[in-house]
């Protein structure tokens, strides 16, 4: 039989079945100190936890949704630009799958996995794609029906339910699991699992599927064959217990035999050249507690040979009496075979019934034959057996027409209720309602088409993307409307297919790239700011938050903070950054910075052991002004020294904080910008300093503002504020580090066009973004480094932000936090 079809133009013919130790020290110093103990839930107004996407699909029903997605959505996805572009060692022609937060040898990062058609399992960062690790099991000397082609795969991987493992099929016939941050493969207990005995002919098309049932996890491989319909396969699924390495086949020809046939004369099956090829290999259906998947073209006799159907087996792999536990096959069984007219060319997709659908448990089937069908897989072909022919619900055309080898998606829009059939070939792209009609009869409903083919669908944050012919594409899904495109991908396509995750889009293309896709800074709803360590987190924070050309650039130490505690607010008024340097030199990203910046003149922090004279004298080159330094013989005498400097007589406040304590004084800085020559002013626990004291003196401020607590600052020290001052002393404080940051944001209104949040644990990040966000007029919040903390959730509910820039690196600040503050920006 001759084959013919195209899933994507260009492509190959598709067969018919065919410095952070110290930092970390700091944090947790703070932590103890403070006694901080697991926080409650904080009051986001949605879920937003961090999202892995474990398998083709995101998940053993594979309907291709994340609804977990919170940055990427219709008003942002518009924004999207390339992130990386990352080189694999062969073509991917499957799906990527993330692991968020994983150890490495590298530190804790999210990791993308791929396989390539030549047997490579690549991990990658998903911040850089820098790759991790990487092993082949390539084809050796697997040769395809044993001519002179190499054996391929066009397969996927899967991660472990519990995160700890990746499983990725290898051109020995076998699926091979590597523990997820080292890549140490496993060779007890049955690994690697041989899936096929005869690599040659049988080969793995589908994506590797993990469903867990039961308190038990099953891994499925399916095999098929190679384009040109030659050699000996049958079609099968391995089910391997990934608890205890079991494992059980069911041959979709003689499905009597379950093992994996052997090459003849050993023990083998007669029939020949039926296929499980399908993209998702199997699709768990959790209302029926079913396995379901579907066959290439071969012999059919409802007993145990099964060519053109669906098929429903039991999670553990198990049949009933020789054959499945129920089947559709079309009552044109026999026209499909001799036409090559694959029905297994796509997958079973399991779809969410409508309202008031009298039939609750539901499924599309597509196939080589332009048609979708609607079964229900509680009774597939309507006669409560497996083996009968016809039964399908509905059967009406694909609106776009021509023969579907991707798989569909199902999208549930959850301001309606509606659920949504997705689903692209190369003719076109096509969206579809399902509805109850009369009697609660379900019915597929087409709504929207668009004439640009392309991949298997998904559906993110209410955004539908694929890769086409034209490149990738974003739409409503809808109405088919296009939201974003970019020409990246579309050489070469064949079978591979999107994934988003947290704010990203990433994909293999055609020639051997792993692309992805993200929001710029300013385009993001939560917004990372973070280098590879502080110095360059400071330069970060400064380049995305001042224009060059500053009027002045405040340089402290990124080693001792109470220097720049004072100073932020005083750099953040005057229009410039706070940069972070070595005590003895100028690290390379804040050179980097300070010549981007070019600023008007700078002003070194605190005195000699703090920033060095040679550090001074080597700021000269990067400014045509001046270079001063402002310092005192002490933290408190510097403090007074940089209120003298900046801050003005008869000013409205002065903000009082402690000189060793820092949390408190990091908010309380972007309070202090804000007003007109307000000083931020350092004094002990249980005195006011005579340096502070004099300057408070001069100062003669219309009212005090104590930031913190009575064990940060004394109600001793706060009564003798009283003699500086005709005006009102206060305290604004809470009941540990978050409270009082929560308590200082709310002095500034609601809706305010950005929120600072940093990590309270480990302060430098957080000396940087004071100026900034004093330079903007925002609050500074402080989060814990694993949770939004209930306070700092309450203060951003209030809030309404309009956007959250989050200052520092995960090992500061986890994915997850970013993750859980999306939801608060409105």
């Amino acid at each position: 039989m001759s084959v013919s079809i195209r899933p994507v133009p260009g492509v190959t013919t598709k067969r018919r079945r065919s410095a952070r130790s110290g930092l970390l020290a700091l944090a947790i110093g703070a932590v103890a100190a403070v006694g901080l103990t697991p926080f409650g839930a904080a009051p986001p107004p949605a879920s937003a936890a961090t999202t892995a996407w474990t398998q083709f699909g995101n998940g053993p029903s594979h309907t291709g949704a994340n609804d977990a997605e919170t940055q990427l959505v219709p008003g942002t996805v518009g924004s999207l630009a390339p992130l990386f572009t990352a080189t694999l060692p062969g073509t991917s022609d499957g799906s990527a799958v993330l692991q968020p937060g994983v150890s490495t040898a590298g530190g804790t990062r999210d990791l993308l996995f791929v396989t390539t058609k030549d047997g490579w399992i690549v991990a990658l960062d998903a911040a850089t794609g820098a790759t991790v690790w990487s092993h082949q099991n390539g084809p050796g000397t697997c040769r395809i029906n044993n001519g002179s082609t190499p054996c391929y795969t066009t397969s996927s991987p899967a991660i472990d339910p519990g995160g700890a493992w990746v499983y990725s099929y290898g051109l020995d016939g076998a699926v091979h699991k590597y523990a997820i941050g080292t890549g140490t493969e496993v060779r007890t207990g049955g690994w690697p699992e041989r899936t096929t005995a005869k690599p040659w002919d049988e080969k793995m098309s589908p994506a590797l599927s993990i469903a867990t049932v039961a308190g038990h996890s099953y891994l499925y491989a399916s095999n098929g064959g190679y384009p040109g319909d030659r050699g000996d396969y049958q079609g099968h699924v391995t089910t391997i217990d990934l608890g205890s390495g079991a494992q059980r086949v069911f041959n979709t020809l003689c499905s009597d035999l379950t093992v994996h046939f052997a090459p003849a004369p050993a023990t083998d099956c007669a029939k020949v050249q039926s296929a499980v090829w399908a993209r998702p290999s199997v699709v768990y259906d959790a209302g029926t507690n079913r396995v379901l998947f579907s066959t290439g073209n071969a012999t059919f006799d409802g007993a145990h040979n099964w060519g053109d159907s669906v098929l429903a087996i039991n999670p553990d792999g198990s049949g009933a009496g020789g054959g499945p536990v129920d089947s559709y096959t079309p009552s044109n069984e026999r026209d499909l075979d001799t036409q090559d007219l694959d029905l297994g060319s796509t997958a079973p997709q399991v779809v969410t019934a409508p309202s008031g659908s009298s039939v609750p448990h539901l499924a599309v089937q597509s196939g080589k034959d332009a048609k979708i069908r609607l079964l229900n897989t509680a009774n597939l072909s309507g006669t409560g057996h497996a083996g009968a022919l016809g039964g399908e619900l509905q059967s009406i055309a694909v609106p776009q027409g021509g023969q579907v080898l991707t798989q569909p998606a199902n999208w549930v829009d959850t301001a309606t209720g509606t659920s949504w059939v997705l689903i692209a070939n190369n003719n076109g792209i096509a969206g579809l309602r399902l509805q109850a009609g009369a009697g609660g009869k379900p019915a597929l409903v087409p709504v929207w088409t668009s004439a640009t083919g392309g991949t298997t669908p998904i559906v993110a944050g209410g955004v539908l993307y694929y890769l086409s012919k034209a490149g990738v594409r974003a739409l409503d899904p809808t109405t088919g409307k296009q939201l974003w495109t970019d020409a990246a991908g579309a050489s070469g396509l064949h079978w591979q297919s999107p994934i988003v995750a947290n704010g990203r889009l990433y994909f293999p293309d055609g020639g051997g790239k792993l692309r992805a896709f993200a929001l710029p800074a300013g385009a993001q709803k939560v917004a990372r700011v973070s280098g590879t360590d502080r110095y360059a987190t400071s330069a970060a924070v400064s380049a995305s938050s001042f224009a060059a050309g500053v009027p002045v650039a405040y340089v402290a130490s990124g080693l001792q903070f109470a220097d720049a505690v004072s100073g932020a607010p005083a750099a953040g008024r005057g229009g410039g950054p706070v940069l972070q340097v070595a005590t003895g030199s100028i690290p390379g990203s804040i050179q980097t910075e300070l010549r981007r910046l070019h600023p008007g003149r700078i002003v070194v922090l605190g005195g000699t052991g703090a920033v060095s004279d040679g550090v001074l004298a080597a700021l000269r080159g990067y400014t045509s002004g001046t270079v001063t330094r402002l310092s005192g013989a002490d933290r408190y005498a510097t403090s007074a020294a940089i209120s003298r400097a900046t801050a003005t007589s008869g000013t409205a406040a002065a903000y009082i904080v402690s000189g060793t304590e820092f949390p408190d004084a990091l908010s309380a800085g972007a309070l202090a910008a804000r007003s007109a020559g307000a000083p931020v002013l350092l004094v002990r626990a249980t005195a006011v300093p005579a340096a502070v004291g004099t300057e408070l003196a001069r100062l003669k401020p219309a009212s005090i503002v104590v930031v913190g607590g009575t064990g940060a600052v004394s109600d001793g020290v706060l009564a003798t504020l009283r003699g500086y001052t005709s005006g009102s002393v206060s305290r604004l404080s809470g009941a540990d580090r978050y409270a009082t940051s929560a308590a200082v944001a709310a002095r500034f209104g609601t809706a305010p066009a950005n929120t600072f949040v940093a990590s309270g644990a480990g302060f430098t990040d957080a000396l940087s973004a004071t100026a900034a966000a004093g330079a903007q007029g925002v609050p500074l919040l402080l989060t814990a480094p694993t949770a939004v903390p209930p306070a700092i959730g309450s203060a951003l509910q209030r809030l309404a932000p309009h956007h959250i820039t989050l200052v520092g690196g995960t090992a500061s600040v986890s994915t997850a936090v970013q993750s859980a503050l999306a939801p608060y920006v409105h």
